[in-house]
């Protein structure tokens, strides 16, 4: 009587057999279905619900990664000879920008928040101009061989 109990609470389960199980993990879920008191089929749902769900959290974090990546990339201004940049400029472009391999790179109308949000660094500059308004340190710990600054 409990048998047919069983069977009428699990309507949605049926016999089913998987090819290529491996002996040895089958045993093993054998031997955890024993040690817990539960059926062979049991612990199996149970790791398909966890995989299942593993698979598709595992899926959106790869995703979330991926677009994390793709929005933090830096734009890369280099190889030139002179260049004006400005704060809207450096707005309009809406990322990290990297600055590298510049002769004269003048920094114009610019505040101190725009330059900490949008200046990842600035690399082998040879003639740097900053407005007055930033601070210096901010400069500093972004300018890696830079041969002139000038506080304008």
């Amino acid at each position: 009587m409990a048998e047919d109990k069983t069977r009428s609470d699990n309507k949605d389960t049926e016999n089913i057999s998987i090819k290529g199980v491996q002996k040895r993990l089958y045993e093993r879920v054998k031997g955890l279905a024993t040690d817990t008191g539960k059926t062979v089929g049991e612990i199996t749902n149970d790791a398909f619900k966890v995989l299942l769900a593993a698979a598709g959290e595992t899926k959106k974090v790869g995703e979330e990664f991926i677009q994390a990546v793709m929005d933090s990339k830096s734009t890369f201004v280099q190889d030139i000879n002179s260049i004006d940049i400005t704060g809207p400029d450096l707005a309009k472009n809406n990322k990290k920008v990297i600055f590298k391999n510049i002769q004269n790179l003048v920094f114009k109308d610019i505040t101190e928040a725009d330059f900490e949000a949008y200046v990842e660094s600035i690399i082998n500059v040879k003639n740097l101009e900053i407005p007055k308004g930033i601070a210096k340190f901010k400069v500093l710990e972004r300018a890696k061989y830079v041969d002139n600054i000038n506080f304008h």
